[in-house]
């Protein structure tokens, strides 16, 4: 066990897509009660995602120990028992319409979370089975977001800050080349991603690594005392920011390079759910 290892754990972060839920998108047995027993010796247990809070899991939102969960990337903190918002950093009205521009020139689809909605361009939610091979995030995506006929103009009339664009694609080359020059185009802005084929598009001051930092400031210790589980690149400055950061065995290579830990078992297998136990006994 490292040092770091040793330190008290008293609050656990994990991402949801890859990493608490299965490939069907459910929750493991093994991982509920990991955290059932966790919650038990009086440890925070914070989901920690790139949804919307209405897009989580019915299940997880009934659990009476979850009451707060980092949203959208971390461009949201929220307290659910008080419905209060903790934490926020937002997209500029101006910079989604850029984002939107660009996507049109690139010739990929997009769409963005704006007051805790999801709303995408109704040209990419008809066309969501295109670029979307798994049938049940497909079934998700389209759960979730309304489709709107022009969703630049929506968003330039409503003048409003967008708390998330996100890009999809179907050449996985472009997409490549865009991960890599979205961060000189638009500096003041963060992109990552959670599957293979998208791109999440955040505030610069968006991040599971931040929020997880503002979560433990407001509950009265620091992230050293936290515990942290995710497998993508949206993932990587929460398990930096973590006490322990822990990295699923078949993670995003850039996660596998800076975790204090890696399961020993995927998201299928409860690797979540066995790596909690070893750690608080």
């Amino acid at each position: 066990m490292s040092k770091k290892e040793k330190k008290e754990i008293r609050l656990i972060a994990f991402d949801l897509d890859g990493t608490f839920l299965n490939a069907k998108k459910k929750i493991p047995e093994e991982n509920f009660r990991a955290i059932e027993a966790a919650a038990a010796k009086g440890i925070t247990i914070v989901p920690a995602t790139g949804r919307l809070y209405n897009g989580l899991p019915e299940e997880l939102r009934r659990f009476s120990f979850a009451r707060y969960f980092i949203l959208i990337n971390g461009a949201k903190v929220y307290d659910a028992k008080e419905d209060r918002v903790l934490y926020a950093a937002d997209l500029s009205n101006e910079q989604a319409l850029s984002l939107f521009a660009h996507a049109r020139e690139v010739g990929c689809y997009y769409d963005c979370y704006l007051r805790d909605r999801g709303l995408m361009d109704k040209t990419g939610y008809d066309r969501i089975d295109t670029f979307v091979s798994d049938r049940i995030y497909a079934d998700y995506m389209r759960s979730i977001r309304t489709p709107i006929e022009d969703l630049a103009g929506y968003i330039r009339r409503d003048g409003g800050a967008v708390q998330k664009v996100q890009y999809f694609f179907t050449d996985m080359e472009e997409r490549t080349r865009q991960l890599a020059l979205l961060p000189e185009r638009y500096p003041d802005v963060k992109a990552t991603t959670s599957m293979p084929m998208n791109i999440e598009i955040n505030a610069s001051g968006a991040g599971k690594g931040p929020a997880l930092e503002a979560l433990c400031r407001h509950l009265g210790f620091t992230a050293e005392n936290a515990l942290a589980f995710g497998d993508s690149t949206n993932d990587l400055d929460m398990l930096l920011s973590a006490g322990i950061g822990v990295a699923m065995c078949n993670s995003h290579p850039d996660l596998l390079a800076v975790a204090d830990r890696i399961t020993a078992c995927d998201n299928n297998d409860a690797g979540v759910g066995k790596t909690i136990m070893e750690l608080i006994g």
